[in-house]
């Protein structure tokens, strides 16, 4: 007997159908069940010593625009040296199972090469060449999320979005954070499935976790509730539902519920200076940003310092000034 297809494809694609229903009967549910007025839960979620991590400020999207392509350990590197207070990253994994960082699962390099990070092994992957950071000649690679952890300082938030929502993907994520120690600082940016597989890998391994929710509903309001019933550390609001109120802000953190923004575009550090300084005011706790530079001179204006950046063993790398 042929197949006109693989089975795990067969498999996966009815997966994504009844997901996808469930969805649509859980939004619904959630509607009707979510009555504006209701009491928000209280949550603990102080669990996690945070005297090392800083309170609030700015957040590399992806690593930030500092001329290296993003998500590659000169992009981490670079945004690091300049003292932000947190690095987002995006996680996906490989047909042969390593996480790597990379925004979209289609990527092509310098070379116009085109290939499908979930259909092509980790060496298929990595064999990829990437534009060099300016100033360098060497090209940057796609990093495993392996490499990318070794090069972040233990006292700045590691922001990982997991662009899965697989369970699998889910638990390597949460094990490769777990093996390098940094479930500490390590914020993971989870959907339904994966949520729920980095919480069971936290209790195995004894360890607190922080979890901020990606499902992001059709509306604000049902994402915020979602967020506050399920006691979620993090919420990441984002920026085409327009900034957050003020009454959103002391709702989440009533719950004990820190805020992410994603993201501000700007490059004129005036412009995001005031933006900044606005997202400030209203109770957002960190703000991601693209033009790493001018929001890191907008923030420190405003008063918030960048992060001398410490290791707990030797320095990967060196900054130089």
């Amino acid at each position: 007997m042929t197949c006109s297809r693989p089975l795990w494809k067969s498999l996966k694609a009815a997966w994504r159908f009844y997901g996808a229903a469930l969805a649509v009967v859980t939004l619904w549910l959630g509607c009707a069940s979510s009555p504006s007025g209701v009491a928000p839960v209280s949550c603990e979620v102080s669990h996690l010593q945070t005297a090392d991590l800083p309170e609030r400020g700015i957040s590399a999207h992806r690593g930030g625009q500092l001329g290296c392509p993003v998500n590659t350990v000169g992009a981490f590197q670079r945004a690091i040296c300049l003292g932000v207070h947190q690095i987002e990253l995006d996680v996906r994994s490989t047909a042969d199972a390593i996480l790597v960082v990379a925004h979209d699962d289609r990527v092509t390099d310098a070379q116009g090469r085109t290939l499908r990070i979930s259909e092509s092994t980790l060496a298929e992957v990595q064999s990829l060449r990437l534009e060099p950071c300016a100033g360098e000649v060497a090209g940057q690679r796609i990093p495993t999320f392996k490499e990318a952890l070794a090069v972040m300082p233990h006292n700045i938030w590691i922001n990982v979005d997991i662009k899965e929502d697989n369970p699998l993907v889910g638990r390597f994520v949460a094990e490769t954070v777990a093996k390098a120690q940094r479930f500490d600082q390590t914020i993971f940016g989870a959907r339904n499935d994966a949520d729920l597989a980095v919480r069971r890998v936290a209790g195995e391994a004894d360890e607190a976790s922080w979890v901020a929710n990606m499902s992001r509903e059709i509306f604000r309001s049902q994402y915020v509730d979602t967020t506050i019933h399920a006691c979620d550390e993090f919420i990441q609001l984002f920026f085409l539902r327009g900034q957050p109120s003020v009454e959103t802000i002391d709702q989440l953190k009533q719950a004990g519920i820190r805020v992410n923004y994603s993201w501000l575009k700007e490059e004129d550090e005036s412009e995001l200076r005031q933006d900044l300084e606005d997202l400030f005011a209203r109770g957002v706790d960190f703000v991601l940003v693209d033009h790493v530079g001018q929001a890191m001179e907008g923030a420190s204006a405003l008063g918030i310092a960048p992060v001398v950046p410490h290791w707990n063993e030797t320095a990967p790398f060196t900054c130089t000034r």
